[in-house]
Protein backbone atom coordinates (compact mmCIF):
# COMPACT_ATOMS: atom_id res chain seq x y z
CA UNK A 1 0.00 0.00 0.00
CA UNK A 2 2.87 2.33 1.24
CA UNK A 3 4.42 2.14 -2.87
CA UNK A 4 0.88 2.88 -4.40
CA UNK A 5 0.55 5.99 -2.35
CA UNK A 6 4.07 6.98 -3.02
CA UNK A 7 3.19 6.70 -6.89
CA UNK A 8 0.45 8.88 -6.43
CA UNK A 9 2.38 11.94 -4.43
CA UNK A 10 5.33 11.71 -6.87
CA UNK A 11 2.10 11.50 -9.90
CA UNK A 12 1.17 14.40 -8.13
CA UNK A 13 3.92 16.34 -7.79
CA UNK A 14 4.90 15.98 -11.10
CA UNK A 15 1.53 16.82 -12.86
CA UNK A 16 1.89 20.06 -10.56
CA UNK A 17 5.09 20.83 -12.05
CA UNK A 18 3.88 19.83 -15.36
CA UNK A 19 0.70 22.37 -14.80
CA UNK A 20 2.89 25.47 -13.64
CA UNK A 21 5.07 24.79 -17.16
CA UNK A 22 2.10 24.72 -19.21
CA UNK A 23 0.50 27.71 -17.69
CA UNK A 24 3.50 29.75 -18.21
CA UNK A 25 3.64 29.01 -21.65
CA UNK A 26 0.31 29.71 -21.97
CA UNK A 27 0.28 33.74 -20.85
CA UNK A 28 -3.48 34.87 -20.34
CA UNK A 29 -5.00 36.92 -23.37
CA UNK A 30 -6.63 40.25 -23.04
CA UNK A 31 -9.22 41.25 -26.15
CA UNK A 32 -10.29 44.09 -28.05
CA UNK A 33 -12.75 44.82 -25.46
CA UNK A 34 -10.13 44.35 -22.62
CA UNK A 35 -11.39 40.90 -21.10
CA UNK A 36 -9.14 38.99 -19.67
CA UNK A 37 -9.08 34.83 -20.99
CA UNK A 38 -7.51 32.47 -19.13
CA UNK A 39 -5.80 29.14 -20.57
CA UNK A 40 -7.58 26.62 -19.67
CA UNK A 41 -6.13 23.41 -22.23
CA UNK A 42 -4.33 22.98 -25.97
CA UNK A 43 -5.61 26.46 -27.21
CA UNK A 44 -9.05 26.60 -25.40
CA UNK A 45 -8.87 29.53 -23.37
CA UNK A 46 -11.84 31.01 -20.90
CA UNK A 47 -13.83 33.99 -19.78
CA UNK A 48 -17.35 34.52 -17.74
CA UNK A 49 -18.37 31.28 -18.19
CA UNK A 50 -17.41 31.54 -22.00
CA UNK A 51 -14.34 28.82 -24.01
CA UNK A 52 -12.86 29.16 -26.88
CA UNK A 53 -9.99 28.58 -29.09
CA UNK A 54 -7.04 31.59 -29.59
CA UNK A 55 -8.37 32.10 -33.08
CA UNK A 56 -11.72 32.63 -32.35
CA UNK A 57 -11.21 34.86 -29.04
CA UNK A 58 -11.39 38.14 -30.97
CA UNK A 59 -14.79 37.29 -32.38
CA UNK A 60 -16.39 37.02 -29.08
CA UNK A 61 -19.08 39.97 -28.73
CA UNK A 62 -20.17 41.29 -25.54
CA UNK A 63 -23.29 38.90 -24.34
CA UNK A 64 -26.66 39.11 -25.36
CA UNK A 65 -29.44 39.76 -23.44
CA UNK A 66 -30.47 36.44 -23.17
CA UNK A 67 -27.16 35.52 -21.97
CA UNK A 68 -27.23 38.41 -19.09
CA UNK A 69 -30.85 36.83 -18.10
CA UNK A 70 -28.85 33.43 -17.68
CA UNK A 71 -27.94 33.04 -13.82
CA UNK A 72 -25.76 30.33 -14.42
CA UNK A 73 -23.13 33.01 -15.85
CA UNK A 74 -20.97 34.78 -13.72
CA UNK A 75 -20.50 37.90 -15.63
CA UNK A 76 -17.63 40.28 -15.02
CA UNK A 77 -18.18 44.54 -15.07
CA UNK A 78 -16.79 44.57 -18.72
CA UNK A 79 -19.92 41.67 -20.40
CA UNK A 80 -22.38 43.60 -18.33
CA UNK A 81 -21.14 46.61 -19.87
CA UNK A 82 -23.72 48.73 -17.66
CA UNK A 83 -26.39 46.73 -18.73
CA UNK A 84 -29.32 45.19 -15.98
CA UNK A 85 -29.56 42.00 -15.81
CA UNK A 86 -33.57 40.20 -15.20
CA UNK A 87 -32.61 37.72 -12.47
CA UNK A 88 -33.61 37.11 -9.52
CA UNK A 89 -31.30 37.95 -6.50
CA UNK A 90 -29.00 35.07 -5.10
CA UNK A 91 -29.85 33.27 -2.33
CA UNK A 92 -27.74 32.92 0.62
CA UNK A 93 -28.07 28.81 0.43
CA UNK A 94 -27.18 29.13 -3.24
CA UNK A 95 -23.47 30.26 -1.54
CA UNK A 96 -22.78 31.80 -5.27
CA UNK A 97 -19.60 33.32 -6.30
CA UNK A 98 -21.22 36.36 -7.77
CA UNK A 99 -24.30 39.09 -7.23
CA UNK A 100 -26.80 39.61 -8.97
CA UNK A 101 -27.82 43.12 -10.67
CA UNK A 102 -31.68 43.99 -10.65
CA UNK A 103 -33.50 46.15 -12.75
CA UNK A 104 -34.24 49.55 -11.74
CA UNK A 105 -37.85 49.01 -10.13
CA UNK A 106 -36.13 46.63 -7.70
CA UNK A 107 -37.99 43.16 -8.56
CA UNK A 108 -36.56 40.58 -10.29
CA UNK A 109 -37.81 38.24 -13.18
Amino acid sequence: MGGIRELIIEWQTTRTVVAEVERAEHPDIVDRHGRTWTWVSKDLYRHCGNAAPVWMINDFGLPTQAALDNPNYDLCEICLNGRIRNVPDCKPEWNCSHTMHQRESGGGA
